[in-house]
């Protein structure tokens, strides 16, 4: 099987396990950066709302998609959703082509449906190495 690691970071803790899981894999990974200022308490309440409201964000793919079978997406949580930017990108891929990694501080994603896997790395509950573990063994 071909995989791709496909992320979006604004702190940088989702490029962080993007890199973990592609060096595992020994895949590459691909950014999904869009068109929107994210920085500061500001733009944190607005990726809050973004993500609640589930607004549109126009996106850039750093890399080629063309040649993975399946992905390993990695995406911050969001007022318990997946970055807009992310949410995006999840239009242009079958969702059951998706193993999808999210990195919180304290809590799950709301809505799991669609997803060959849906993995929850959550920073208080100290699982990140353990998750990565177990979602490279699955796909080894």
């Amino acid at each position: 099987m071909n995989y791709k690691v496909v992320y979006f970071t604004r702190t940088g803790n989702s490029k962080r396990v993007a890199e973990k899981i592609a060096n595992e894999l020994s895949c590459d990974t691909i950014q999904i950066t869009d068109d929107m200022n994210w920085k500061g308490i500001l733009g944190f309440i607005k990726g809050g709302y973004y993500a609640s409201k589930n607004k549109h964000v126009d996106i850039e793919i750093h890399g080629n998609l063309n040649i993975a079978d399946e992905f390993i997406v990695v995406t911050p949580l969001w007022a318990g959703r997946e970055v807009p930017a992310i949410k995006t990108f999840l239009k242009t891929i079958a969702l059951d082509k998706i193993y999808l990694v999210v990195t919180s501080s304290g809590s799950n994603i709301k809505d799991r449906s669609g997803f060959k896997s849906v993995s929850d790395i959550v920073k208080n509950k100290k699982n990140e190495d353990a998750i990565i573990d177990n979602l490279v063994s699955s796909l080894s």
